[in-house]
């Protein structure tokens, strides 16, 4: 069984699927000159999609494709290191969907409620995925995300406002306390990476530790895949109304 085999496997029977250093060290440098450039230049023009924590810090950095047009994370988006296993997973060529950072600084790194990803997304055939690039150790003792293992296999479930800032959606506790799935939490060191599918329940907690626990997403669909725009629409229109 070769390497991409395998990850289809895990992928289709957890929901996720962890492919070690698949970026080296002086990339994942790269990753993080070019954020620090993207960070300073968002400050400047106060950007509406950065979240900070108690302490003033920045958290997460949101749509960074969408100001963002050159540069080494655009050209990494579509490296073959990344692009191969993505589409070996999908089953057919990608496109580009979002790319989002998150520092989740130390000792107050803020928490994501537990989501599924195709409840924003709406990706009509679930050919889709996030790919979650480690720029620092991630863990469970920092804040690293965890999953439901096998959740993604009976479809989206109801969620409700979240009232975190940077993830407006959660799964209610009342569900999450009747689920059996079992959570697991990737150990990932720097230029690991962990794709997981795009309705697979999962979360983080808050980073109390001494260590960042960095990330770059990127986020991909299938090139031919269709959102439902009627329910983008709704849920915008109803988060509206209640933020």
């Amino acid at each position: 069984m070769t390497d991409l085999q395998k990850a289809k496997r895990e992928f289709f029977e957890n929901g996720y699927t962890k492919i070690k250093k698949v970026f080296s060290k002086k990339e994942i440098q790269k990753i993080l000159d070019q954020i620090n450039s993207i960070k300073n230049e968002s400050l400047r023009i106060s950007n509406l999609n950065m979240h900070f924590t108690i302490d003033g810090k920045l958290n997460t950095l949101h749509d960074i494709n969408k100001f963002v047009k050159r540069g080494f994370i655009i050209k990494l988006s579509k490296d073959k290191k990344i692009v191969s296993p993505v589409e070996n997973l999908l089953g057919e060529k990608s496109v580009v969907r979002n790319i989002e950072f998150f520092f989740k600084p130390k000792k107050t790194g803020m928490k994501s409620p537990v989501h599924q990803d195709n409840f924003y997304w709406n990706i009509t055939n679930k050919k889709a995925l996030n790919v979650w690039i480690a720029c620092a150790p991630s863990n469970y003792k920092n804040g690293g995300v965890y999953y439901y293992k096998n959740s993604h296999k009976n479809g989206l479930v109801k969620h409700q406002l979240s009232h975190e800032a940077g993830s407006s959606q959660k799964i209610p506790e009342t569900y999450l306390k009747k689920i059996k799935y079992k959570k697991y939490y990737p150990n990932l060191n720097v230029g690991d990476c962990i794709f997981h599918h795009c309705e697979v329940m999962h979360g983080s907690k808050k980073n109390n530790s001494n260590i960042d626990r960095i990330g770059l997403v990127i986020s991909y669909k299938g090139k031919n895949s269709k959102t439902d725009k009627k329910k983008i629409k709704n849920y915008k229109n109803q988060l509206r109304k209640n933020l």
